[in-house]
């Protein structure tokens, strides 16, 4: 269907919306540190909302014919988007059942890890914004240094919040008084935050490839 490039391809959509589902996320998170209710259900509505975008996306790619990019390749990195968002979506849930005495030192190691994520879907969001800007205008070789750069900060944040996540697992083991199942339910926590910027670091990685296989 498609001789010439799309006018739009709607990733950026997409990832805005998954990127209002890690915001909500952040403003759970600084409520449960609090000790407020969470509100999950908030993290779910923007969540659905992203499906919604994505489920049309995948519509629209199975229509085209003819495409000058791998079609292959943009499912996968709307898969990693779409991640991205159910897994905030499963964190916010999983928030919602426990909160567990921290303690300063891991609340602040909580907010962190939060933040981290936060930064790192809004330089993803930057970086496939400016892709699909520049793809659909064909001034990719002019942006393609920027769109890099933002790339090698998600990589960066990724691993800042790797290393911070093992912090935070040590800190859980070596509080001997939190019962075991909180010490259990602190870790899948941590596990699925991490994992959620994992799965920005691996769209970013998708989007590297989608640029390396353009001509400029």
């Amino acid at each position: 269907m498609f001789r010439a490039r799309p006018r739009t391809l709607r990733f950026a959509e997409h990832a805005r919306a998954v990127e209002e589902t890690a915001e909500e996320l952040g403003k759970q998170v600084r409520a449960w540190l609090r000790r407020e209710a969470v509100r999950a259900e908030g993290v779910s509505e923007r969540e659905h909302r992203a499906d919604a975008i994505k489920r049309e996306i995948r519509v629209a790619l199975a229509k085209m014919r003819r495409l000058p990019l791998p079609k292959d390749r943009l499912l996968e990195l709307l898969w990693h988007q779409d991640e991205i968002a159910d897994l905030c979506q499963d964190a916010a849930l999983l928030m919602a059942l426990r909160r567990p005495e921290l303690g300063l030192e891991m609340e602040d190691a909580f907010r962190s890890l939060a933040e981290g994520l936060s930064k790192a879907v809004h330089t993803y969001t930057l970086a496939i914004s400016a892709f699909e800007e520049a793809f659909v205008q064909e001034t990719l070789g002019r942006q393609a240094e920027e769109i890099a750069r933002q790339i090698d900060l998600v990589n960066r944040l990724e691993h800042e919040s790797d290393l911070l996540e093992r912090e935070i697992v040590a800190q859980v083991y070596g509080r001997e008084d939190l019962p075991a199942f909180d010490r259990y339910h602190l870790v899948q926590l941590v596990l699925l935050l991490g994992d959620t910027v994992d799965q920005v670091e691996d769209a970013a990685g998708d989007l590297a490839l989608l640029m390396a296989g353009i001509p400029r």
